[in-house]
Formats: C-alpha cells, sequence, structure tokens
C-alpha cells in the first residue's frame, strides 16, 4: 500500500486563480498558468525534483506576466524544455529553457487560441483560434519554428489529436516501474524517442465539423456531427476516432489511410453535466465522467462498461462527485479529482483470479484530501508525479510506500503522511502517534520511534503502562534512511552513515571509499548492522560494543549479479552470519534473484523466484535418475517432487520484501509478487485468453543454511486482507491490513498471523517453539531420523496435530500417519489408509486435509490433480449443496443426476417436499421416489400426476387404481399411459374381448396381441388366436395350433415367415405327416438354412434326377465358408464328386469312415472305382486308418500296398493269413521280415511261423530263372535251415539229447551271419534259461557275461526273463537290478524297429528281400 505526500507549489503572486496545468512529459518540470487582476495573464515553472526543493518555482525560468491578457493554452515540447504559450489575445509564445529566451512568434491569429499541440517526435506544432484559423508549424530542435501551412475554416475550433502509431499506454507500460523500484532509478533514467513522428491529425470544431489535415498540410472535412465537438481521441490500436459532442453523444469512426472515416457506431452517453471528462485508461479502455459519483468505463474493443464508484468505508462522502480524471499508464492508476477536495485512486492489478469481472481489478484507494474543489488534475514528468489545481492552490503529489517497522514484538505503521499507529504485541495495547511532519521513514526498538522526513527526524518513546507517546527530542537531519538499536540512531547522511544520539548527537561516524559509493539501504538484526552502497558493497557492523565495529570489511554483490544495477534492500540474520539483498537490474526493474551473502564461508548463492529454484537446482543440468550418480531413495523422490511443485508454485515472482527471524538466523520469509508480463491482445470480442489460476503476492518461508543450501518451507498467498508483510517473529508473521479490511472489520493495523506449523502453539514456550522449527527444518530436507528426535520429548497432542496439518504442506503421508496415531485420531488414520488405494497423490493428501479440517487445501489438491468426483462428494458431505451442484454441473457430469438424487434426500429430511421433487425428476428417479415420497399424501400424488405428462407414473397410478378395484378411472390413466397391454389385459379381465380385440388391431402392440391370443386360446376360438398370436410374431405358439388342428396351409404360411427353428419344426411335421409333404419340408429347411439336409432330402425323394454339378459346388463352398468340411463331404459324394471329396478330405482331414468309404465305392464295371478305392486308402492310411487302407486296397487290386498297410497295423495274425491266402513271392518275404522284428521271447511260435513263411518264399522264388532270384535262394535257403535248426534244439533241450543240442547251439554262436537268421541274443538266452532251470546257476551266469562281452551294450532282460535273471543273482550271490540292467544295454541287438522293415523292403521288387514299404505319416501319399 502506498500514500501519496502533497506538496503546495510556492507561487510568487498573491490572490491568483489558477486555470491551466501541464507537465513535462520527462522532466520534472510542471507548468501553471493563472490569472491576477493585479499582474495580468502569468506563467510559472515549478519543479518537482526533491522532497525539500518540491513545489519551487524554478529560478532560472523567468517568464514575464502579460498585462492585458490570460492564457488560453500551455503545451510542452514532448523532449525538449520548450514551453508554448498561448493567449487570449492570439499572441504565441515559446519559452526555450536551454536558451533562457521567452520569443514571441509572429502568427496570423487575433482571436484566443483554442489549440496548441505539438506532435508525438516534437516536429511539428500546431495552434488554432476561435475564429478558425489554423496554422502547422515545423520545429527545430532550439525552439524555432517556421510555418509550414495555414487554412482560414471560419469555424471555432476547440478540439485536435494527432494519429499516432504507438499508444502512450503501451509506451508507459514498456517503462512500468512502480513504487517498490530503487529509490535512486530517475537520477539514470533516460528517455529516447525511437518513434516516428507522425504529423497527420484531426481537428475538431463547435459547430460539429471534424477536419483531417495531413503531413502537407492539405486540410479536408471529414465528418459532419451532430453538435459541438468537446473531445477527440485516437485509438492507436485499433485505427480509431473517438468524436464525443456536446449532446453526450459517442462515436466510433474507423481511419482510413487518407484521413477519411466510416462510421462504426454511436452510444448516448448520460450523465449530470455536459461537462463530460474523457482519458484513456489501459489501451481500448476509455474512462469517461459526467460529474456523478463515479467514472464508468468502457471497453471499445468488446463493447462492455462497468463504473468504479466511490465508497463510503474509505472516506467518501455520499453528495461528492467527479469533477476531472486522469490516468497514469506507469502506476496503472486512475485518479479523479472531486467536488469535496478529495483525489479518488483506482489501482490496475490484473489478476486471473479476477479475470472474468475487470472491475473487481480496479482497487479503490483511500484518497487524498486536499482544501478545495479539485477542477483539474494531471499526471506526468519522469517520476509520474500528480497535479492537483483546486483554483486557489496547486499541488504536487508524490507517491511513496506506507512506511512501517517492526522489531521485538512492535510494529510502528504509518497510516497517513502525519498519523502512525503503534502495536505493542506483548501488553496487546495500540497507540496512535499524530507527527507534525509528513513522515517518510520509520523505525523502532521495544521503547522508542523515529520518525523523519527529508529535513528533521523526531524520536518518540512508548509507555505502555500509560498507553501513549512522548517526544524525546527533534532535531535537523537530512537523511533518505535510517535505523535504531538501543539508544542510537543510525541514518544515512549523504556518503555516510552518522551514529546519532537520540537528541541528535552524532557519536561516531561510519565512512565509506569513493569507489564504495554512498550507502543506500541498511537494516539492524540482532546486535549487527549491515549496509549496502549504490555501487554493490556490503559492509557489516557488530553493535555489541559502544562503538559499532567493523564485523566485515565488505564484498561486492556486483561481482556475483550478472546485470547488476543497484540495490534495493539488504538484511541480515540475529547472528550476522547471513546477508540477503534486493537488487535492480541495469533497466532498474526488479531482479528476480534474491541473493544471499554467507559470511563465514564468504560466498555468495541466490534464490531465483523466476524460476522458483535455488541456485544448486536453478541449472538444465542435472542429474539423470539412471544415471551412476542419481540417488533413488524414497526420501529423495519426494524431495525431488517437493521442489518440482514449489518451484512451480513460486516461481514467475520477484523479492520486493524480505526479512529475517530475530531470533532463528536460518529463517528468511520474503514477499514476492508476480512478474508484470505484456497483456495479451484481446480477440474483437472482448475474452481474455485462460490462465491458470496463480496468487499476485506470495509470502515465501525459505530455510537457509551453509551444508543444505535454500529449502524452500513454506509458501502461501497473500489475501486481498493484506497489504504489504511487516516482519517475523516465530510463531508469528506480521502483516499489515488493508484500509478495506480495517474499515469493514475495525480491525487493527496489523495482524499477527500463526505460522502454519505453530498453530495451537502460540503461547507455547522457546523450547517447544525451537523443536517445533527444528522439525519443520529436518523435515524439509528431508532428514527424518534428526526430525522425529528434535520433537520426541513433546507429548501435546496439538503439537502432533500441527505437525499432521505440516504434512499437508509437504505431503508426507508416512509421517501423518505417525503424527494421526500420536492425535488419538483413530477416524483418520482409517480414512487416510483407505485413500492410499487412490492413484493420484494430491487425492491422498486431501483426505488427509479433509480429516485435519483444512477444507480449503482439500479442495485445493482435489482441483489439482482433476479429481472432481471427490471434490462434489466433500461438498455433499460438508452439506455445501449449492457447490456440489455446481461442480457437479460443469466438472463432474458423470455423477451430477446422483448428486441431484443425493439432494433431493437430503430436501426430503428437511421436509422441503417440492425442493426434494424438483431435484428427483433431475436425478431422473421421480418415477419411483415421488410416489415413495408422496404415498401417504394421496391427494398430494394424485394432483402430481395430473399435473405431469410423464407416462410412467401414470401407469403406476393407474396400477394402483386397477389394486383398488377403480376400473373405469384406471383405465382412463392406461391409455392416457399409452400402455395397451394393460387395456387389453382389464377389457379382458371384465370379459370384454370385442373391444381388446379392437385395441390390438389397432395398436398392433405385441404384448397385447400375445396376452389376447391367449385368451381367445383358452375359450378355443382357435382363428382369432392364431390371428393374435401372428400379430404379436409368436409363430411358435400360432404354428403348434395349426399342428393340433391340422391347418396345413396356415401353417406353411405361418413357417415362411417364422424364425429358422419354428421352420425346421414345420419341415418335420410335414415329413413325418400321414401324407408326408416332401416339397414343403425341403422348402422350410432349405429357408432354415440346413442346405445340406434339403438337398439330401430332395436327392432322396427324386426330385431332381440329375442335379446340377454347379449347384453341388455351390452348396459345397458354402460349408466350406463356415468350416462344415464333413457336411461339404458329403454333399459332395452324394453328387458323385468324388475326387473332389477325396480332396477336400486329405485337404482338411475329414475323417473317412466306413460308411464313408462304402460311398466311395463304385460298382465293379466303373473305370474310375480302382483309381477312386486307392484314393480313399491312401487317405485312411495318411489318418492312421491301417485296417480300412488294407480292405480298400485289396478291393482296388493293389495287394502289395494292402499288405504295407497289414504291416503297419501289426496285426500278426492277419499278416500271416493274408500272406498264405495271397500266396505271392513277395507278400511272402515281407511276412517272414516283419516276423524276425517282433519279440521271440515272449512270442516263441514267431519262429516257427518264420520258418513256415520262409518255406513259402522258397517254393515262390524256386521256379524262377533270374540271377538275382538264385542268389535269394541260397540266402533263403540259409535263413530256412539256421531257423529250423534252431526250433529243433530247442525242442531237444527238454528232451534226452540235452548236452548235444547245447553243443550245437554254442557251434551256431561262432558261425559267421548267423545273425541273418537267428539272433544271438536269443541262442545265449535258450541256453541261460536251460541251465538256470536246471540249477546250473553259475554256468548261467558264466554265459550270462559272455554274453554281455559279445554283444556290446546288449540289455539282458529284453532277452532273458526278469525271474531267471533274479533267481541267479540269488544263487551266485550277484544282484541283478532289472532298472540298471535296462540302462547298461540297449535292444539294438534283438530289436528291429519297423522303420528297418520297411527300408529292407525298398531294395525293389523281385528282390530276395522283397519290398520295402516306406514311412508314411498323415500326408503320405503311395507311389
Amino acid at each position: 500500500m502506498s500514500l501519496y505526500f502533497e506538496s503546495i507549489v510556492e507561487t510568487p503572486f498573491k490572490n491568483v486563480i489558477n486555470t491551466h496545468l501541464a507537465w513535462h512529459p520527462q522532466a520534472s518540470c510542471l507548468a501553471v498558468a493563472a490569472y491576477s487582476e493585479e499582474k495580468g495573464g502569468i506563467v510559472c515553472v515549478f519543479t518537482g525534483e526533491t522532497n525539500i526543493n518540491k513545489g519551487k518555482v524554478c529560478e532560472d525560468v523567468e517568464i514575464p506576466p502579460h498585462p492585458t491578457a490570460q492564457v488560453t493554452v500551455i503545451a510542452w515540447h514532448p523532449f525538449k524544455r520548450i514551453l508554448a504559450i498561448g493567449w487570449e489575445s492570439g499572441e504565441l509564445f515559446i519559452y526555450n529553457d536551454h536558451e533562457h529566451e521567452l520569443h514571441e512568434i509572429q502568427s496570423l491569429h487575433r482571436s484566443p487560441l483554442s489549440v496548441l499541440h505539438f506532435s508525438s517526435g516534437g516536429k511539428r506544432l500546431v495552434t488554432a483560434d476561435t475564429s478558425g484559423s489554423v496554422v502547422g508549424w515545423n520545429a527545430d530542435n532550439n525552439g524555432n519554428v517556421q510555418t509550414s501551412f495555414s487554412h482560414e475554416l471560419k469555424d471555432p475550433l476547440s478540439q485536435i489529436v494527432f494519429r499516432v502509431s504507438v499508444s502512450a499506454d503501451r509506451m508507459a507500460a514498456a517503462m512500468d516501474i512502480n513504487s517498490w523500484r530503487p529509490r535512486t532509478g530517475h537520477k539514470r533514467m533516460t528517455f529516447m524517442s525511437t518513434n516516428k513522428d507522425n504529423l497527420n491529425f484531426f481537428l475538431g470544431s463547435t459547430s460539429g465539423v471534424v477536419y483531417h489535415i495531413n503531413e502537407a498540410g492539405n486540410c479536408n472535412q471529414v465528418l459532419q456531427a451532430e453538435g459541438g465537438v468537446k473531445r477527440l481521441l485516437h485509438h492507436s490500436g485499433r485505427n480509431l476516432l473517438v468524436v464525443i459532442t456536446e449532446g453526450l453523444v459517442l462515436g466510433q469512426f474507423s481511419v482510413e489511410i487518407d484521413g477519411s472515416v466510416r462510421e462504426l457506431n454511436k452510444v448516448k452517453l448520460s450523465g449530470r453535466s455536459t461537462e463530460i471528462q474523457v482519458t484513456w485508461a489501459t489501451e481500448g479502455l476509455l474512462a469517461v465522467s459526467t460529474g456523478d459519483g463515479f467514472v464508468r468505463l468502457w471497453n471499445l474493443d468488446s463493447g462492455d462498461n462497468f463504473v468504479l464508484d466511490l465508497r463510503e468505508p474509505l472516506g467518501y462522502k455520499t453528495q461528492e462527485h467527479v469533477l476531472c480524471i486522469s490516468y497514469s499508464g506507469a502506476k496503472r492508476t486512475l485518479c479523479a479529482g472531486t467536488n469535496m477536495g478529495n483525489i479518488a485512486m483506482w489501482k490496475h492489478e490484473e489478476s486471473p483470479e479476477t479475470e472474468s469481472d475487470p472491475e473487481k481489478e480496479w482497487k479503490l484507494q483511500p484518497p487524498a484530501a486536499l482544501t478545495g474543489a479539485v477542477t483539474q488534475i494531471a499526471w506526468g514528468s519522469s517520476l509520474n508525479l500528480l497535479a492537483a489545481n483546486t483554483v486557489k492552490e496547486v499541488y504536487i503529489l508524490n507517491e511513496k510506500d506506507m512506511v512501517g517497522s517492526f522489531k521485538d514484538k512492535v510494529s510502528v505503521v504509518q497510516v497517513s503522511p502525519t498519523q502512525l499507529i503503534v502495536e505493542v504485541f506483548s501488553s496487546k495495547s495500540v497507540l496512535d502517534v499524530k507527527t507534525d511532519i509528513q513522515v517518510r521513514g520509520v523505525s523502532n526498538t521495544n521503547e522508542h520511534i523515529v520518525v523523519w522526513n527529508n529535513k528533521r527526524m523526531v524520536v518518540y518513546e512508548i509507555n505502555t503502562l500509560s498507553s501513549n507517546t512522548r517526544i524525546i527530542d527533534s532535531f535537523s537531519c537530512e537523511s533518505d534512511a535510517a535505523v535504531m538499536h538501543e539508544n542510537s540512531i543510525f541514518s544515512i547522511e549523504g556518503s555516510s552513515i552518522q551514529v546519532r544520539s537520540f537528541q541528535g548527537t552524532v557519536k561516531q561516524t561510519l565512512s565509506f571509499q569513493v569507489q564504495e559509493g554512498e550507502p543506500v539501504a541498511l537494516d539492524v538484526c540482532g546486535n549487527f548492522l549491515v549496509v549496502g552502497t549504490l555501487y554493490g558493497t556490503i559492509k557489516l557492523w557488530d553493535l555489541s560494543r559502544r562503538e559499532a565495529k567493523i564485523h566485515h570489511q565488505g564484498k561486492q554483490v556486483n561481482d556475483t549479479a550478472r546485470d547488476f544495477g543497484e540495490i534495493i534492500s539488504v538484511h541480515c540474520n540475529c547472528n550476522g552470519t547471513r546477508v540477503s539483498i534486493a537488487v535492480a537490474q541495469t533497466s532498474l526493474l526488479p531482479d528476480p534473484k534474491l541473493y544471499i551473502w554467507d559470511i563465514e564461508n564468504d560466498i555468495f548463492t541466490f534464490f531465483n523466484f523466476a524460476t522458483g529454484k535455488p541456485e544448486d537446482d536453478d541449472t538444465e543440468s542435472m542429474v539423470p535418475p539412471n544415471s551412476a550418480d542419481s540417488r533413488n531413495s524414497h526420501e529423495v523422490m519426494h524431495q525431488d517432487r517437493t521442489k518440482r511443485e514449489t518451484a512451480k508454485e513460486v516461481g514467475g515472482r520477484f523479492v520486493i520484501r524480505h526479512s529475517w527471524d530475530a531470533e532463528d538466523s536460518r529463517l528468511l520469509v520474503c514477499e514476492a509478487k508476480s512478474q508484470v508480463k505484456e497483456k495479451e491482445k484481446k480477440n474483437p470480442y472482448g475474452k481474455k485468453p485462460a490462465k491458470k489460476e496463480k496468487a499476485s503476492t506470495l509470502l515465501v518461508s525459505i530455510f537457509v543454511t551453509s551444508e543444505h543450501g535454500m529449502i524452500v518451507y513454506d509458501a502461501f498467498s497473500m489475501l486481498p486482507d493484506y497489504s504489504r508483510f511487516l516482519g517475523v517473529h516465530v510463531p508469528f508473521l506480521y502483516l499489515i491490513n488493508s484500509p478495506e479490511k480495517r474499515s469493514k472489520f475495525d480491525s487493527d493495523v496489523v495482524t499477527q498471523k500463526v505460522m502454519r506449523d505453530f498453530v495451537g502453539l502460540e503461547e507455547a514456550d522457546k523450547v517447544t517453539r525451537d523443536a517445533m522449527l527444528n522439525f519443520s527444518f529436518f523435515l524439509s530436507i528431508g532428514n527424518m531420523d534428526e526430525a522425529f528426535k528434535s520433537i520426541k520429548s513433546i507429548k501435546s497432542e496439538t503439537v502432533w496435530e500441527n505437525m499432521a496439518k505440516m504434512c499437508v504442506k509437504t505431503k508426507r503421508l508416512d509421517v501423518a500417519s505417525l503424527c494421526l496415531g500420536n492425535m488419538g485420531h483413530a477416524r483418520g488414520a482409517r480414512a487416510l489408509r483407505f485413500a492410499m488405494n487412490e492413484p493420484q497423490l494430491d487425492a491422498k493428501v486431501a483426505m488427509l486435509a479433509l480429516q485435519l479440517g483444512m477444507i480449503e487445501e482439500a479442495e485445493r489438491l482435489y482441483k489439482s490433480c482433476g479429481r472432481f468426483d471427490l471434490i462434489n462428494k466433500m461438498y455433499q458431505d460438508a452439506g455445501v449443496w449449492s457447490k456440489a451442484l455446481e461442480t457437479a454441473e460443469r466438472d463432474d457430469r458423470i455423477h451430477l443426476r446422483s448428486t441431484h438424487y443425493n439432494y433431493a434426500k437430503h430436501l426430503e429430511n428437511k421436509g422441503d417436499l417440492s425442493g426434494a421433487i424438483n431435484h428427483y425428476e433431475k436425478s431422473d428417479t421421480y418415477r419411483f421416489e415421488v410416489p415413495r415420497m408422496l404415498f401417504d399424501e394421496l391427494p398430494t400424488l394424485e394432483d402430481y400426476i395430473m399435473h405431469t405428462d410423464d407416462r410412467g407414473l401414470r401407469r403406476w397410478w393407474a396400477q394402483y387404481l386397477e389394486s383398488t378395484g377403480e376400473m373405469e378411472t384406471a383405465l382412463q390413466f392406461y391409455e392416457a399411459a399409452g400402455d395397451h397391454l394393460s387395456l387389453v389385459r382389464v377389457y379382458c379381465y371384465c370379459n370384454n374381448l370385442d373391444k381388446a380385440a379392437d385395441i390390438a388391431n389397432a395398436t398392433g402392440d405385441r404384448a397385447a396381441c400375445y396376452h389376447l391370443a391367449r385368451q381367445y386360446e383358452n375359450v378355443d376360438q382357435v382363428k382369432e388366436a392364431i390371428h393374435f398370436f401372428s400379430r404379436a410374431q409368436a409363430y411358435g405358439n400360432a404354428i403348434r395350433i395349426c399342428k393340433e388342428n391340422s391347418f396345413d396351409d396356415q401353417l406353411m404360411n405361418l413357417a415362411l415367415v417364422a424364425g429358422p427353428q419354428e421352420q425346421i419344426d414345420a419341415a418335420r411335421y410335414f415329413l413325418t405327416s400321414e401324407r408326408p409333404q416332401v416339397n414343403k419340408s425341403v422348402m422350410l429347411y432349405h429357408k432354415a438354412g440346413l442346405i445340406s439336409k434339403a438337398v439330401d432330402l430332395a436327392f432322396k425323394s427324386g426330385q431332381t434326377n440329375t442335379p446340377d454339378p454347379s449347384v453341388i459346388r455351390r452348396c459345397a463352398e458354402y460349408f466350406n465358408s463356415l468350416g462344415q468340411y464333413d457336411r461339404a463331404v458329403h454333399l459332395l459324394v452324394t453328387g458323385k464328386q468324388y475326387i473332389e471329396a477325396l480332396d477336400l478330405c486329405i485337404q482338411h482331414n475329414v475323417r473317412v469312415t466306413e460308411e464313408l468309404a462304402e460311398r466311395f465305392t463304385l460298382p465293379s464295371d466303373e473305370r474310375s472305382r480302382n483309381e477312386i478305392l486307392e484314393k480313399v486308402a491312401e487317405c485312411a492310411y495318411a489318418q492312421e486308418n491301417y485296417k480300412l487302407a488294407t480292405k480298400k486296397f485289396t478291393q482296388a487290386g493293389n495287394k502289395v500296398k494292402a499288405m504295407k498297410c497289414l504291416l503297419k497295423s501289426g496285426d500278426t495274425e492277419r499278416i500271416v493269413y493274408f500272406a498264405n491266402v495271397c500266396r505271392q513271392r513277395d507278400i511272402y518275404i515281407m511276412a517272414a521280415n516283419y516276423l524276425q522284428t517282433l519279440d521271440l521271447r515272449k512270442e516263441p511260435e514267431n519262429y516257427e511261423k518264420a520258418c513256415v513263411a520262409l518255406k513259402e518264399a522258397y517254393k515262390c522264388i524256386a521256379n524262377s530263372d533270374e540271377q538275382q532270384a538264385n542268389e535269394k535262394k541260397e540266402e533263403i535257403m540259409f535263413k530256412l535251415e539256421k531257423v529250423q535248426q534252431f526250433v529243433e534244439l530247442k525242442m531237444l533241450l527238454n528232451g534226452t539229447d540235452r548236452e548235444n543240442a547245447i553243443r550245437v547251439l554254442y557251434e551256431m554262436l561262432s558261425e559267421p551271419n548267423i545273425d541273418s537268421a537267428v539272433r544271438k541274443g536269443d541262442i545265449y538266452a535258450t541256453l541261460i534259461e536251460n541251465h538256470a532251470n536246471s540249477g546250473n546257476y553259475k554256468v548261467a551266469l558264466g554265459i550270462l557275461q559272455e554274453m554281455k562281452s559279445k554283444i556290446p551294450k546288449v540289455n539282458p532282460s529284453y532277452y532273458v526273463s526278469t525271474e531267471v535273471l533274479q533267481n541267479i543273482g540269488r544263487a551266485t550271490g550277484m544282484p541283478f537290478d532289472d532298472k540298471n540292467n535296462l540302462d547298461e544295454g540297449s535292444e539294438e541287438e534283438g530289436a528291429m524297429s519297423e522303420e528297418e522293415v520297411i527300408d529292407e523292403e525298398e531294395d525293389g521288387p523281385g528282390t530276395a528281400t522283397g519290398h520295402r514299404l516306406p514311412f508314411l505319416n498323415g500326408s503320405a501319399k503311395f507311389l
């Protein structure tokens, strides 16, 4: 908040009437025109440069009075100190301050000058008078002018406006330096004109004519208005000319390149006076005053308008009205002078929170009270000073921050230029101090106050017992800033700091070297004084002794700040170890970085409020999360997340105030304001772009340590109730209340706001406060062990509650669970446990906030994570139904109906039945809920139903009436509800079937027709029942009745329109009736989709003798498309397309059964019979149906392939039988080879069978003369002899010639090539078993060992039975483990696989070994 200090200009003339004001746009020069009966017309120039000389006449400017004429217009050159003065005599004078000369310009004017204006670049001066003469002058940099053009328009001219390319508002915004700017900013500001000078302008006359004069001086009439022109304005953004006439008609005209205008719109203004006051208030926003108690703002871009009025609580009167207005773009302030001598000011603060209501962006300030009605006000100069004319006096007002001081729990705040409010918080006393000087600064201790302007200092003593103050002393002192410490005052005076006593005596002087610069900022905290100089030097003194002693020689902040302009403010902590510095950049805008000087380590760090990050994190080179140096612990991840969220909240700001805690050296509190950004251009409809809500000003608490740097501890937005931050003393933050809050609530000037972690601990002792602060610090840095160690001795439930609330801010749910446990908050712990299932962290934290009563924080968290459903539920639980409904309507529409339902339940419980009905209807549950709610009040319910058009409710009411026996009334409501089923049902109940039939026929309602059909069926009216079953599309019932009554023709018609199942039932009926009607069955099967059934039935019934192959093929393709390949095969076989059917069987592995194979078997006279049979056999073989394959190969005459299939089947008896029946040489050999592969031990008769097969094979090749056959004869004879010999020897072993048989068997083992006839394993096994059976176990063991040595990898158990082996083991003491023996050997010696047999058969037909049978899998083919 700021105050305006007024200075009265000291005019050298007495009894004058001030008529005109004009500020130089850049220099601090105010020109005032006046009139005196004694002196005549007067022009004086006053300075506004310094507080000491403000309002004094510029001594080097001498403009002599005009004894016979008054000044009518004055105007300054935009850059040079050149003043043009127009007189009522038509004379024109130009004063050049650079040459200190006044020149009279010879002009053509003979009437009073009414227009005098420089162009924006200063190259053109335009003058006009009341007779209609207009002259254009070319002006140079020295103030010399020459006539450029002149026109005699014969029309009194009153208004002028130049066409400019850049509006003044935009230029001011580009140099926006508000009240928080550095105090020396104006000393180094320079102004350059970079805009091109536009020499085109419009002139307005009292007759309503508007002229356009271009750069060359050509004049054209462009507009004839209705009434004289009162004001002309140019909207540079849209190139519009705004014309306001004497009749208060405001017109907007678009301007073409040649200066012609085109009307856009007109509007009639209303007001109590025709003396209208108009000015631009930001680009495109027009401020208009017509003498009322308000100012109307009108947005020309959007057409919206609103009113800024004068409110009584701030000191304005009801009868007060506005006389003049002016706007400062640099200060964003609109001021208005009133008839009561007040200057009202509206500060424009563009806030995202109020962007939907532009009126709330303008904040009315307390008035600046002057003497006399304010008839003219004007902003100007580089210092943005305000001049006010009250006719008798002229005031210069300068804006200054409202000063305040806080120390030792005592606050001193300025509330007016000469009034201070002192609040002593320890004794809760408030003192009012009125001074005789306009206070420019204040400082205090717990017992004293010092105030000063730029000329004098006054020291007060605070007496809390008597609740008053007294002046100790006052003395002259030209000081810009000062602070108090104990009994000393440290004041900045020139290039040094003077240490004064309370009486003004200089006790010590603190000097600075020239290269350090003069001091501009200082502060005292504890026993340390810190000073910052103009050139960036920071120095520190220790005040603990009698005299100040240098604590540190100094440090240059400009070595660290890259774009250093000057120091704004400096503060040190209580033990003198750290200094915080706010600086301005070279552009004199605040640097968003707050610099911290760590004195112990002698280094500078900073916290960048633009990014919201300290120096360590304010870099792009961050360690990747998955790198070797990254830390992935839970604590570190939480800290990183907290830092990101804090940076998002704090970023985009700069520091305007900062202060250290008086007792804790780590705690720094900063007031940070949003950075001013260039306003985005609005669209033609005036809508602003969407913005994310962000507080304008934050209070940010930061822990600063050498080990951990700067950690943000807390940040919260300053509400509009507070104007600024004053100081900090744990556990309180001290904030100055806004004037609105003080006037509305009659509150104190300063508010003690409890810090977040100290709520409930306001009266706690220092030990508890230190413990809580340590807990907050360790929690902020993530050191949980130290955090809990610091508070382990605290047993207060309030402390734990505060820590739980702290966890809402830090989002530490693990810590929150522990705090809730120590609080005994079982309900909260349970709710938090359930909330842990929520996916968003903010949703979990919001539940914690709810349990702790932090409703606003919970709402903010839910909004941040987009959980509007939980916000809705929260509002419902809190009973805030208006917000719940609003949230559901806008953001949670999925729960809109349930919200209305819950609200209706709430209203029903309150007894508000009409409101409940309304919300039941909105929830679409009224059909059930309203009858339930009003059932005990039937008249009310009946009245509600009578006035509703809902068919469901009328149907319910009809059902209720029916239940009470009121049939006639029920029928009326059923008819109104359109419930045809119920109508038919009631008429049937009343035995009025004809009326029911009329309704069913008229409406065609299927349910009604079905019900009526059942009634007709019950009374044996069959035809009517069939008719209404058909209307109800209940064809099954209709068909059933037709079958029962033999209505075949009607049955067929119904079946054709019925579903597939009904068609199949009807087809079966026609097929199984006494007189089968096959043609109807075929048609119905076909229509039902059973195409194969229809085709089969058609073929079997002989309806077609020559089936079309194309039809068969299409049907088969249809079944293929459905994946019904077996049905397709049967259909192709039925159509005698055997090859295609077999291909389909092989392609899709359709099983060939005996039945299907027989259908493939053609009569013996068919040519393709054998081909098809062999193909069927191959398919059966591929499907491993060897029996069927053998059968079909045999029927085809291919006995060799039949034998191969039989061999594959392994049916030994059939193989032997088939070989004996065929009596072919190759087949005998194949059978013999097969028999050799069998396990002879398990089937000993196989050697006998092999002997028979070999004899038959020998007989087959005995008569052959081929050479190859002769060789095979010998081989077969050898095998036959050895097999026969082995069989005979086995028989002899059981007889008397046993010894001889054993000898011969040994001899056989030594014969060459014996394995081709008899396996050695079988011979050894015969010997072993014979000896074992005779009790010769040792001999048997020897033969067994010989067998294992002669036959490698032999498996004895394969040849010798397990029982014999176990007997040998028991008798000889060498146990045999059958499993081990199986593992040691193999059966290669005596177990030829079927594949080997097949391989032997592949030597070729006609050989002694016979045909080799190839290995066949499921897809094999016979070649």
